[in-house]
């Protein structure tokens, strides 16, 4: 957004802004929780696959407020063409990564089962796999 025309409300602009910064701060956790849940499989620390459970509700949230704003944003500003665009965009986006949260969650409870079983399972690829998803999800 930052080579866009300026919007002649103010506060419309600073509402779109808000809602890429709220998508922006969503994708970093969920990013974190890939490389958690990546790290606790591949490690078998159970304690950090434990926190990427506990997270997971913090993205949900997230999604939540996301949802909440663009929907405010649509009935309030009621945008058009480009504006319009941004808002459905958040809202496909926010979905997505919610989606991504939860897989980064389940990954991290297989872990703790995986942890507790005797014997070595490959898991090579794995982290050049996780490193992928995180660059994926950097763009």
């Amino acid at each position: 957004m930052p080579n866009e025309p300026k919007h002649i409300v103010a506060s419309f602009e600073a509402d779109l802004k808000r809602l890429h910064d709220m998508i922006a701060a969503m994708g970093g956790l969920v990013e974190r929780a890939v490389a958690d849940a990546a790290i606790a499989l591949i490690q078998r620390d159970t304690d950090l696959a434990a926190r990427v459970i506990e997270h997971d509700p913090k993205i949900n949230a997230e999604q939540l407020a996301v949802e909440q704003t663009a929907v405010k944003l649509l009935a309030l500003r009621q945008p058009v063409a480009d504006d319009l665009r941004h808002v459905i965009q958040a809202l496909k986006v926010a979905t997505d990564l919610e989606r991504i949260g939860d897989y980064a969650a389940n990954i991290a409870k297989r872990s703790i089962v995986i942890s507790q079983t005797a014997g070595h399972i490959g898991l090579s690829g794995l982290g050049q796999m996780a490193s992928l998803v995180q660059q994926n999800l950097k763009l």
